[in-house]
C-alpha cells in the first residue's frame, strides 16, 4: 500500500512540475522573453480574415481607374489639338488650291490671248501679203492714191513685205520710189517711223 502511494504521489509530483513548467513556458511569452510560437506552431494566430468586398474598389483598382481617366482626358486633349491642326492644314489647302485653280485660269486665258493675239497677226500678215502684191502690180500714181488716206503703220507694213518679196523674187524693190510721190510732209513721216520700227527690230 505505502509503494502505491509513492507511485501517486510521484505522478502528481511529475504533473506538478508540468503544470509549473507549463506556467512559466507562458509566463516568459507572455513578457515576450521567449516566443512560444517557435516551439509550438500551433499557437500561432492566424491573421484575421478580411473578407473582400467584389463590388467595392479596392484602393489599386481605383488608382487604376482614376489613371485611366486621366489617360482618357490626355487623348481628348490630343485628339482636339490634331483635329485643329488638321482644320488649319485644310484650310492652307484650300486656299492653296484656290490660288492654284486662279493662276491656272490666269495661264489659260494669257494662252487664249496669245492664240488670239497669233491669229490676229497671222490674219494681219496674210492681208498685208496680199496687199503687198496688189500694190507691186498697180501704177504707182494710183498705188499712191490708195496708200495715201492709209495709216503710217500699214503703209510700212506693206512696202517691208514689199521688199521683201522683191528681195525673193530678185527684182528692184518700188517702194523708195512711191514714197517720193508722197507729199514731202507725209513722206518724212512715214520714213522716220520706217527707221524706227527697223531699229526696234534690230535690239
Amino acid at each position: 500500500m505505502a509503494s502505491l502511494t509513492d507511485k501517486t504521489r510521484a505522478f502528481y509530483l511529475v504533473l506538478l512540475i508540468a503544470f509549473l513548467i507549463a506556467v512559466g513556458f507562458f509566463v516568459f511569452d507572455y513578457f515576450r522573453i521567449i516566443d512560444a510560437e517557435d516551439y509550438f506552431p500551433f499557437l500561432a494566430k492566424s491573421p484575421d480574415q478580411v473578407e473582400q468586398d467584389n463590388e467595392s474598389p479596392t484602393e489599386l483598382e481605383k488608382l487604376e481607374i482614376q489613371r485611366a481617366q486621366e489617360k482618357i482626358i490626355e487623348d481628348r486633349e490630343e485628339l482636339a489639338i490634331i483635329k485643329e491642326q488638321l482644320d488649319k492644314t485644310q484650310e492652307e489647302l484650300s486656299q492653296e488650291r484656290d490660288r492654284l485653280e486662279e493662276l491656272k485660269l490666269g495661264v489659260l486665258k494669257k494662252e487664249e490671248e496669245i492664240q488670239e493675239k497669233k491669229k490676229l497677226e497671222e490674219a494681219r500678215s496674210e492681208k498685208i501679203k496680199v496687199l503687198a502684191e496688189k500694190v507691186a502690180n498697180m501704177p504707182p500714181n494710183s498705188a499712191r492714191d490708195m496708200l495715201i488716206n492709209w495709216p503710217d503703220y500699214d503703209i510700212i507694213d506693206v512696202f517691208e513685205q514689199m521688199d521683201k518679196d522683191a528681195e525673193e523674187d530678185g527684182r528692184q524693190t518700188i517702194t523708195t520710189y512711191l514714197l517720193t510721190l508722197f507729199p514731202a510732209e507725209r513722206r518724212s513721216v512715214i520714213t522716220n517711223k520706217w527707221l524706227e520700227s527697223e531699229n526696234r527690230s534690230d535690239l
